[in-house]
């Protein structure tokens, strides 16, 4: 029975229950993935977690806020003089966005008090952790055409990694 290895193709059946870092579950509907292991980005955990499994496996994974936006990073909660902001895109819980000399600033408006604002430079999403219920459904080795990672034929994986030479040498 073929096993979760580097360079198979697996397809996974899948639902996440995130949290936030205030404690707010939310949890997705259930999902499909097909990806190449060890070529497509997974989150490391994952990855781990699926390595040698078999068809019909279920696997439980934890998956740490450094692996998806960081953790919440309280040395990027400053305080900022609210004269250098336009008055009319502060707003308290909102996300503040501008142009600066070509690059963006984006906050979150924590506070707004008479001379200052409290921004948060964490990406909203800081500090969140995620749970995936997983059942392996399907593993098939690669054809030489998957190999590359899926950004490369079009998908959204943000790694332009490729398997390092001989890694798959029976697909080549």
């Amino acid at each position: 029975m073929k096993q979760v290895k580097e360079c198979m193709k697996v397809t996974i059946d899948f639902t996440v229950k995130t949290t936030t870092k205030h404690g707010e579950v939310q949890q997705s509907p259930p999902a499909t993935s097909t990806f190449v292991y060890g070529v497509d980005v997974q989150y490391p955990s994952v990855e781990a977690a699926l390595m040698n499994k078999k068809v019909g496996d279920r696997v439980q994974v934890y998956v740490p806020p450094e692996e998806i936006f960081g953790p919440h990073d309280p040395e990027l909660v400053r305080e900022l003089p609210r004269s250098d902001y336009k008055e009319e895109r502060l707003r308290v819980g909102k996300v503040y966005r501008e142009m600066r000399n070509r690059s963006l600033v984006e906050f979150l408006v924590l506070e707004l008090g008479e001379d200052v604002i409290v921004a948060d430079f964490n990406h909203p999403n800081a500090g969140a952790s995620a749970e995936f219920d997983i059942v392996i459904r399907d593993i098939r080795e690669a054809s030489k055409e998957e190999m590359r990672p899926s950004c490369e034929r079009g998908g959204t994986v943000s790694s332009s990694a490729t398997a390092p030479d001989g890694l798959c040498e029976s697909n080549v």
